[in-house]
Order: structure tokens, then C-alpha cells, then sequence
């Protein structure tokens, strides 16, 4: 399959929505409970308008135009953990169940660590999904410690905090 990794847009909004749902269902189930994730889900799968127009989002995309992923990076984190000028946070990433091994994941982080080496970061972090820690591995990203995420409503989410040193030189 191919595809384009692009910025994406505000007019993105429902269709991200749609892919986080439809990932995040499915993905997650092998490695939550269905109370933490009938809980999570609905916080977890709405895109994020800031995120969407920030300039350092992305879908990937295939050529009939559909969304088949999603993510990106800011200087912002999610957590308010660890955050200076040298420092950026993977953000919001999501990818169709039915195109998982096709090497969408790896093309977006490619262009999330490209930018945020561009714009002087020093390090990524990333809040993983318990399954998703192979996956950012394969990516660089070194284990630091277990996080446990906290979701409106008193949902604690259960992650791996993870980081990737960027060589800016």
C-alpha cells in the first residue's frame, strides 16, 4: 500500500477522531482491561484541534484520501512532565488496525523526529501504551520508567515513559 504523510488540518478533525477510535479499540485490547478502556477511550480518541493545526501533526494518508494514521510532536507535554526549550513530546499517535506492519508508524515518527531535530530539540519523549513499547523501540526510544497518566475524571491510564536523544549536529 501507499501512502502520503502530511500536515494535517482543523477540517481533519472528525476523521482523526474516527482512526484514534477505531485504533484504539482494537490495539488496545491486548494489553487493557475493558473498564480502563471503557473509561479512557472517550477522553483518548478525540482529536485535538491545537494539535491538528499546530504544524508538527501528520496523517498519513492514502491516495483514495483516506486516513489510515496519525501523529506528531510538540514542544508541549501532555503530562506537563519534563518540559523545557530542548525538550519535545510525542503526541496523539494512531494507526488503522487493518494497515498495522506496513510501515506507517515508522513514517511518521520519521517525520516527527525530523522536524523536531530541525526546530533545535535535544530530546523526544514519548507516553507509550503498554504495547505500543516495542514499536517505539524499534523507533530509539530508550524505556525510562512505568507512568500512570492521569485522565479527567479521575481515570488513571496505565503508560511507559520513554525517551529518544536527538543528535542535532
Amino acid at each position: 500500500m501507499t501512502f502520503l504523510v502530511r500536515r494535517t488540518e482543523i477540517s481533519d478533525e472528525d476523521a482523526v477522531s474516527a482512526l484514534l477510535l477505531k485504533s484504539y479499540e482494537v490495539l488496545l485490547s491486548e494489553a487493557y482491561s475493558a473498564e480502563i478502556l471503557e473509561r479512557a477511550l472517550p477522553l483518548m480518541t478525540k482529536a485535538q484541534p491545537a494539535l491538528l493545526s499546530s504544524g508538527t501533526y501528520f496523517a498519513a494518508e492514502t491516495g483514495a484520501q483516506q486516513i489510515v494514521g496519525v501523529g506528531g510532536w510538540t514542544r508541549h507535554s501532555p503530562t506537563g512532565q519534563n518540559e523545557t526549550a530542548v525538550n519535545g513530546n510525542i503526541r496523539h499517535f494512531g494507526t488503522d488496525p487493518d494497515h498495522t506492519g506496513q510501515g506507517i508508524g515508522r513514517a511518521l515518527m520519521q517525520r516527527c523526529i525530523e522536524g523536531a531535530r530541525a526546530a533545535g530539540l535535544k530530546e523526544l519523549n514519548c507516553y507509550s501504551t503498554l504495547n505500543g513499547e516495542g514499536f517505539y523501540q524499534a523507533c530509539g526510544f530508550r524505556t525510562v520508567e512505568p507512568f500512570e497518566i492521569s485522565l479527567p475524571g479521575g481515570v488513571q491510564f496505565p503508560s511507559i515513559r520513554m525517551t529518544l536523544a536527538l543528535d542535532t549536529t
